[in-house]
């Protein structure tokens, strides 16, 4: 019996093609199932969706990091939106489609504003069309707390090959601006979130937050979690707010950035500030007799928790919440009063000289 011994050489070539060959075989016969129609509406538009949701497979090398997470595809020439993560490298990165086919992916360029990127697949490779989100009808849907979202990803690791992704319900909690939040891990985007208690987790990280119609809102982030109140809640990246990168590595649209003149906004509110202590809850010191906070009642001791949908934590999360109006706005200011919460409608003015 002779034995013929491979070369180390021959050994990596070998592996290289058996490898290859894995990652462009179509496993979705060997995992289809049987399943009754889509009856209801949202059945049907979850039904719709599912096709422009991916499975992203990758080699994180850290033993800590879920290699897996989802996408969503944003062009019909192959581009998949994901957020970026160490399991995301050139070369390892794999990304599966509805059908349960397997693709290489090309890793693009990221946004490290967003701390999201984007994934290439070959579109010649894939059986059929993509099946992308964006672009959308209309510039972008709007949301509001209280708004019933779905979202959609590979929560769990429970779709391998041709399996459906998760579906979970929620509705939303309200928006919030991550940069002024204190001691939330893993939260690199310095814009505003929605706020969701749909269900979440690594794998679902790059997934699609959609309205119950169908329409594209969110990009699935991480989950945000507050030490001090030792919760945690879900969180996506509002679809609006990554046009101009999408536009820029799809289109190659110049990105130009918008100049506003930014007039300051002026309440009459003199909140407490603690000596030594940087950021102290927004409690009302005093209140200038004629300003906008007067008219609109509010007293020394009142604690400011929340203007329009953003949580004021702080004197300074107050004023920067305040920065994202115009004089002449109204917004709806909820304060709290010894045991009882109230609201009152503040009409800002123009900061006087």
């Amino acid at each position: 019996m002779n034995v013929r011994l491979l070369a180390p050489s021959a050994l990596l070539i070998a592996s290289t093609s058996a490898l290859v060959c894995a990652q462009t075989q179509d496993f979705g016969k060997a995992y289809s199932f049987a399943e009754r129609k889509a009856q209801t509406k949202v059945e049907v538009v979850i039904d719709r969706l599912l096709p422009s949701i991916v499975k992203v497979h990758g080699a994180s090398g850290l033993r800590t990091i879920d290699p897996t997470a989802s996408g969503i595809i944003v062009s019909k020439q192959g581009h998949i939106l994901t957020l970026d993560q160490v399991l995301l490298q050139e070369g390892r990165t794999r990304v599966v489609l509805f059908d349960g086919s397997v693709h290489q992916a090309e890793v693009l360029r990221d946004d490290p504003d967003f701390g999201v990127r984007l994934l290439k697949i070959d579109p010649t490779a894939v059986e059929g069309e993509l099946h992308p989100v964006w672009p959308p009808m209309d510039e972008g849907p709007l949301f509001r707390t209280g708004q019933v979202v779905v979202s959609l990803g590979n929560c769990f690791r429970l779709a391998e090959f041709s399996e459906k992704v998760s579906a979970t319900f929620g509705v939303v909690v309200g928006r919030a601006n991550t940069a002024l939040r204190y001691r939330m891990a893993d939260v690199k985007f310095q814009g505003d979130l929605i706020l969701t208690d749909a269900c979440n987790n690594p794998g679902h990280y790059g997934g699609g937050l959609f309205t119950l119609d169908g329409r594209w809102i969110g990009l699935n982030n991480r989950l945000l979690d507050s030490k001090e109140t030792n919760t945690m809640i879900s969180a996506a990246i509002p679809s609006r707010d990554l046009v101009p990168y999408l536009e820029e590595l799809i289109h190659g649209k110049i990105r130009v950035e918008a100049t506003t003149e930014v007039k300051p906004v002026w309440t009459g509110i003199v909140l407490f500030r603690q000596a030594g202590q940087q950021s102290p809850p927004a409690y009302v010191d005093r209140v200038i007799a004629g300003s906008p906070g007067a008219i609109a009642g509010l007293r020394p001791d009142d604690l400011i928790v929340r203007v329009d949908e953003y949580s004021i934590r702080s004197c300074v999360e107050f004023g920067k919440i305040l920065e994202k109006y115009q004089p002449g706005q109204k917004v709806n200011l909820t304060y709290k009063r010894g045991t009882e919460v109230k609201q009152a409608v503040l009409e800002l003015a123009e900061e006087k000289k």
